[in-house]
């Protein structure tokens, strides 16, 4: 009987047949010494998931018969896994093999039995930092990022960015990118899974300070790095992407209460019981 794997690595795939061809092989060498599965959500595809078995030694498809979001589709990888970590990837992603950054997240994993939830050191393909951990955003950083008021208001997304921090180091935060999360089976199971009340964006915020909540720790560790072709749809001011992103942040300061400055509130019941909290998600 084959043993579970270290890793479950779950992707959703609906039409990035160009990203795929360089994120898989890149993906498969990058984690030596541990054992990965691939679960891949085809999300409606014209051309089918399936044509990506090969990769990876095992590899699960789960096929939608309707197109589903983003929180519907990480939630199907989620009830699917059975590694005592699953990496949930953006598909547009690309791995450097020589950082092994699958396997050394994994083990950093290993090795901080409290952290539920943590990312790697991400940059693009121009080599600039992506500042994957953030702060919680306030209506300054909604500001500076909508308006393009960084300038004016720089000190404010230094802080959103963490920017007073190394990029190389290992320390907690606030919340982490949704294009890479490597999350404990343990945790996940304690706090539920992604808010599908998110339509696009926030799921990760809201997943990161629910971990919080409970006790388990959100963490950035820039020991290794991957590569993220990040477009940011949600830059453009009057855009869809731009008003589901202002309609999330309105949900999630409705959710949880969060006040102007974004501060954490401290954990109050019911949601200090694990169960309470699967029902908030």
């Amino acid at each position: 009987m084959r043993s579970a794997p270290d890793v479950d690595v779950g992707l959703v795939y609906t039409h990035e047949r160009d990203l795929m061809a360089r994120l898989l092989p890149t993906l498969a060498a990058s984690g030596q010494g541990v054992r990965m599965r691939l679960i891949l959500v085809d999300n409606c595809s014209a051309d089918g998931a399936g044509q990506w078995h090969g990769h990876f030694r095992d590899t699960l498809v789960l096929r939608n018969s309707a197109s589903l979001g983003y929180a519907p589709n990480l939630n199907r990888v989620l009830r699917a896994s059975s590694a005592r970590h699953v990496l949930l990837l953006n598909t547009d992603m690309y791995f450097d093999p020589r950082q092994q950054c699958v396997g050394r997240m994994v083990r950093f994993m290993d090795e901080h039995p409290r952290c539920g939830i943590s990312s790697c050191g991400i940059y693009h393909e121009d080599a600039t930092f992506a500042y994957p951990a953030r702060r919680f955003q306030t209506p300054g950083v909604i500001l500076a990022r909508r308006l393009g008021l960084g300038r004016l208001l720089g000190g404010t997304l230094d802080r959103y960015l963490y920017r007073d921090v190394p990029v190389g180091g290992t320390w907690p935060c606030d919340w982490l990118s949704g294009c890479f999360l490597m999350i404990r089976r343990e945790a996940m199971e304690d706090v539920g899974y992604f808010d599908e009340g998110f339509v696009k964006y926030f799921e990760d915020v809201d997943l990161c300070y629910r971990m919080a909540r409970s006790g388990w720790q959100v963490m950035y560790h820039g020991a290794t790095h991957c590569y993220h072709l990040e477009r940011r749809a949600s830059k453009r001011l009057w855009s869809t992407d731009a008003l589901c992103h202002l309609r999330s942040y309105l949900r999630w300061h409705w959710k949880w209460g969060l006040s102007l400055r974004g501060d954490l509130p401290r954990p109050q019941p019911p949601f200090t019981d694990s169960r309470c909290l699967r029902r908030a998600a």
